[in-house]
Parts: C-alpha cells; structure tokens; sequence
C-alpha cells in the first residue's frame, strides 16, 4: 500500500511540473490565452495601435512576441515612432510580461500598409538603445523590469 501512494504521489507531481514548464496553470489561463489579452489590452488601450498580436512561445524561458501596426496618428515621418507612443506600449508590454513570467519579449511593429516602422530613436530615448535589433526589440527580462515600473 505504501508504494501505490508513493507512485500516486509521483504520479500528481509529474503531471503538476509538466503543467508548470508548459506554460499552464491548474485552473488558470494558459501562456496563450494570456498572451491573447494583452493583443486586446493594446488594441483597446488608446494607445495608438490599430492591431496587435501576442504570441506566446512554450519553452523552458516562455519567451514572448509582440507585433503591432500603429496607427497613422501615432506615426513620425519617415516610419518612425516617438518615444512618447513607444513607452506607453512598452510599458503594457512588460507588465504583462512580467505577470507571465516570461523570459524575454521580442517586439516588432508596422504601420497599416506593412512598412517596418523605426524604433531605434523612441528606444534611444527611452534609455533601452541596446534592445535594438533591426527593425525590432530584444527585451529581456531586465530590461522588462525596468520598462514595467515607467
């Protein structure tokens, strides 16, 4: 009898480890599903941004992407964003993110035609000039941090 509780009992902390490095709660919403809300958190936020898609990648580190098309109004000339627009984006961004416990963020955004928009001077100003890759941003979960309590 006592090794049917012992296997019973491997049994339920395998199944709950499982769950956990799946990106899954018990009873919760999914990696996913979160990811969906905060699409709609950024969509309905006033911020600027016309669509957005989250999509959350299960791993070990749970990473997380961000694509956004921006409003014409929330746009610079030359395909740019401001840091005033960015950082309010941002800054939804990461308190989800951190809320996920995800491990790093990539962000990319477009305006309603599809051209990549510039983030580079927005980051620059923003003090994240590093996260700065191409047309897009690396955010890891320092810089994610710091980004959640603007």
């Amino acid at each position: 009898m006592n090794i049917r509780k012992r296997g019973a009992a491997l049994a339920v902390s395998s199944l709950v480890l499982a769950t956990a490095l799946g990106g899954c709660s018990i009873g919760g919403p999914t990696g996913q599903e979160r990811a969906d809300d905060l699409a709609r958190q950024l969509e309905n936020g006033g911020l600027g941004v016309h669509s957005a898609e989250a999509i959350y990648l299960s791993s070990f580190s749970g990473d997380l992407t961000v694509s956004v098309i921006l409003e014409p109004d929330a746009l610079q000339p030359g395909y740019s964003v401001s840091a005033r627009t960015l950082g309010p984006i941002l800054g939804v961004v990461a308190r989800s993110a951190e809320d996920m416990r995800v491990g790093g963020v990539g962000f990319y955004a477009k305006e309603e035609g599809g051209i990549r928009i510039s983030l580079k001077t927005a980051a620059e100003d923003l003090g994240i000039a590093e996260a700065v890759n191409g047309h897009s941003l690396s955010l890891s979960g320092e810089r994610l941090e710091s980004l959640a309590n603007r």
